[in-house]
Parts: structure tokens; C-alpha cells; sequence
């Protein structure tokens, strides 16, 4: 029995660090960009819209599947699944309609992509931000 809280204990740790985690991830963009709302984000990760509101092609960063920070960006900005989002982007592949975000390695990565990019937006750990990108969404 002892086992059994203590595993609870832990699990309830996790869980808790998780959503503490999501907490801290930001939406980034290159510094010449605008504010956008959590509306477009939405409608950029899940392809149904290509552009900037300034017309201009928008390049999408996006974690490695199974990181931490793409998971908490998935759940706490889309509100759906890592599942979900994969399933999104299947169809909109399938289609035709969209091509799917660009993969890159990690924060930093994400960060440096960012930075030399006007039309790139990406997610990343809220304590990596520097003056490098503009955090859009918190």
C-alpha cells in the first residue's frame, strides 16, 4: 500500500511539473514582426491559415515530435493532444491544403531559426527568450 501512494505521489508530481511546464512556453517571432493574438497561432499550427496578417508567407517552427515543449505548446496554445495535432496535419498533408511546419532540434535551434527569419514563428522555453526574437504570445 505504501508503494501504491507513494507511485500516486509521484505521478501527481508529474503531472503538476507538466502543467507548470506549459505554463512557460511563448510564442516567438522574428523581431520585425507584430503582435497577433492566440486565435492566429492557432490558425497557423493547424494550417488553416499560410500568411501573415501583412500578407507575408508564414514559416512555421515546430519542435521535435515527443519533446516536452512541443507537447505543452500543444496542449496549453492549440488545446489539443500531441495525437490530435499529428491527425490535423495528416489531412491537411493528405489534401493538399498545407504544407506542415518546419522541424528543428530544440529551443536554441528554434530561437536561431527565428531570429534570421522575418516570416518565421516558433514556440520555445520561456527562459530562453533574448533580444534575438520577439515573444508574441505568453
Amino acid at each position: 500500500m505504501k508503494h501504491l501512494h507513494f507511485a500516486t505521489a509521484l505521478l501527481l508530481t508529474g503531472l503538476a511539473c507538466g502543467i507548470a511546464q506549459a505554463a512557460d512556453i511563448v510564442v516567438i517571432a522574428n523581431n520585425a514582426n507584430n503582435n497577433i493574438d492566440k486565435a492566429f497561432v492557432v490558425k497557423a499550427y493547424t494550417g488553416d491559415t499560410k500568411y501573415w496578417p501583412d500578407g507575408g508567407a508564414l514559416q512555421l517552427m515546430d519542435q521535435q515530435e515527443g519533446s516536452a515543449s512541443r507537447s505543452a505548446f500543444n496542449s496549453g496554445v492549440l488545446g489539443k493532444s500531441d495525437s490530435a495535432v499529428k491527425a490535423v496535419w495528416a489531412q491537411k498533408i493528405f489534401t493538399g491544403k498545407a504544407v506542415p511546419p518546419n522541424l528543428v532540434g530544440s529551443d536554441e535551434d528554434v530561437k536561431k531559426a527565428v531570429a534570421a527569419n522575418k516570416n518565421a514563428i516558433g514556440y520555445i522555453d520561456a527562459a530562453a527568450v533574448d533580444g534575438t526574437v520577439k515573444v508574441l504570445l505568453k
